[in-house]
């Protein structure tokens, strides 16, 4: 409550000083420039931003006070002025070492001479670029969020598929079980496909709950010997059709840093189409190797099977795809995408090479795979 005829409380230096600082930042906030305040030192702390600033780069205070300028904009080293003199980093040290203002950023010196802040003013290119950024984190997350319900919508699928499969499959063992002997030929045959069928989509749901599983399960990466994973699956294939004769050729010391389990999914899926694809050869050949191309391990499954038509390549690797329609090849389409997917989470690449009647060979890349020997 104010009294007239008595004098205000004194205020003291220190709340006057505290005063000033706040209508200072208040007016550097709501400044219509594209203003930075960032710590002389070389990792160039952030330590405020204008209002202007933050609505322009759609980046919130909280996200970006506090943090080293070229960690929260790393694209400002690594995009397309990022080397020369002419890059934004030469400027802010070339700035830092001469105490001397350039066009976007300005020293602020203390009364004793020494450096305090340095005032970065962004240019419509800088601004163009972090927008540019913006809009792809946007999209990334929008495409993220459509992979997450894709994924959910195929588990339930899936899962909501088994439960009918599996009571077809009770009935029929129900119906064989109680007429036993007496069935005629022509009912057992049909009960027999419709055995056949159902075992069939089951394995159909096993692989979309894959396909679900490798685009979500966290890599845990380190040294995986995927020598001896392609033995491992060889051997299964070996196993299961034990009357077949398929030589395979595993180079050795074939090395990646990866995550094991689905490295060794994706072999395993690799293998198996070349197994598939090489069943009708007399003498099938399945060779898995690798080749250093500008310093980076790629490698490769081959076999000399039916192959398919280039002009084809593209439905590769898209689910339930497949590149013979004919029944030549017992697949359902889900193994080349998870080996797609499981690819991509590492970094790397997926594509093929084929020839019809020839064979075909698959090539990959690993982010930190290489052939240590």
């Amino acid at each position: 409550m104010i009294t007239e005829g008595k004098p205000p409380l004194p205020v003291s230096r220190r709340e006057a000083a505290r005063q000033i600082s706040l209508d200072f930042e208040l007016l550097f906030r709501s400044a219509p420039s594209l203003l930075l305040v960032l710590e002389p030192v070389p990792g160039f702390r952030i330590l405020g931003a204008s209002d202007a600033y933050l609505r322009a780069s759609r980046c919130s205070r909280e996200a970006i006070v506090g943090k080293p300028f070229f960690e929260v904009f790393p694209e400002t080293v690594e995009g397309p002025r990022a080397t020369g003199a002419g890059s934004l980093k030469a400027a802010l040290d070339r700035v830092l070492s001469t105490r001397k203002a350039d066009s976007l950023n300005t020293p602020v010196l203390d009364t004793a001479g020494e450096l305090r802040y340095l005032i970065h003013r962004a240019d419509a290119m800088e601004m163009e670029l972090l927008r540019a950024l913006q809009e792809r984190d946007d999209a990334l997350r929008q495409l993220r969020n459509a992979n997450e319900e894709l994924e959910a919508f195929a588990r339930a699928t899936a899962e909501d598929l088994r439960a009918p499969m599996h009571a077809i499959d009770g009935f029929v063992q129900l119906f064989q079980r109680m007429k036993g002997p007496s069935l005629e030929d022509g009912v057992r045959r049909l009960l027999a496909r419709v055995s056949g069928k159902l075992a069939q989509m089951e394995a159909v749901v096993d692989d979309l709950l894959e396909l679900a599983r490798v685009g979500q399960q966290r890599l845990h990466r380190g040294r995986v010997d995927l020598t001896q994973l392609a033995r491992q699956a060889a051997d299964e294939w070996s196993a299961r059709e034990p009357e077949r004769q398929v030589t395979f050729e595993i180079a050795p010391h074939l090395e990646a840093w990866a995550d094991r389990d689905l490295v060794a999914l994706a072999l395993d899926y690799l293998i198996g189409n070349a197994w598939n694809y090489t069943a009708t050869r007399e003498e099938a050949r399945v060779e898995i190797g690798v080749r250093t191309i500008v310093g980076q391990a790629v490698f490769h499954v081959r076999d000399n099977g039916l192959g398919f038509d280039m002009a084809k390549a593209d439905r590769l690797f898209v689910p339930f795809s497949r590149m013979h329609e004919d029944g030549a090849v017992e697949a359902h389409g889900i193994g080349l995408a998870c080996v797609k997917r499981i690819v991509q989470r590492h970094g790397g690449e997926v594509w093929a090479e084929a020839v019809p009647g020839e064979g075909a060979c698959f090539h990959f890349t690993l982010n930190g795979a290489h052939n240590s020997r």
